[in-house]
């Protein structure tokens, strides 16, 4: 799961880029590919708010998150509440938190063992090799 923290106004709340996130992103931008060119074209006022209703996504995100793995964390601030809290010099701050978050988890969660047996050199061949021969 790709998480992050950021700090405001002197509480630390949960990010998370979820698939909820992903699918809300997709469904805005057209795609998940165009997530940067919101954040980082267009007018200051865009800019603006685009990246802070993706700081409000991820961080009600990161309060679902905590919720179903018991993780204490304070309650989402919306759309709104971010608006009067944060100022214009934290919008660089908000990007890089936000751009850390999406990375994070990047690393495979899930570790495979190679198989064992006469076969598993060969499978762990085509694994790496992505199942081509090579003998077109």
């Amino acid at each position: 799961m790709r998480t992050g923290k950021i700090e405001i106004n002197g509480k630390e709340y949960l990010l998370c880029f979820s698939t909820r996130v992903m699918r809300d992103c997709s469904e805005r931008y057209g795609g998940i590919e165009n997530m940067n060119k919101a954040l980082l074209e267009g007018t200051g006022a865009q800019m603006m708010d685009e990246s802070i209703w993706l700081l409000a996504v991820m961080m009600d995100a990161g309060a679902r998150y905590a919720k179903l793995n018991s993780i204490e964390t304070p309650p989402p601030l919306s759309y709104d509440d971010l608006y009067d809290l944060c100022g214009v010099d934290d919008l660089l701050g908000m990007k890089t938190k936000i751009f850390e978050t999406v990375a994070n988890g990047n690393e495979r969660e899930i570790e495979v063992e190679p198989e064992k047996g006469k076969n598993g050199e060969t499978t762990r061949q085509i694994s790496v090799s992505g199942g081509m021969s090579g003998t077109d």
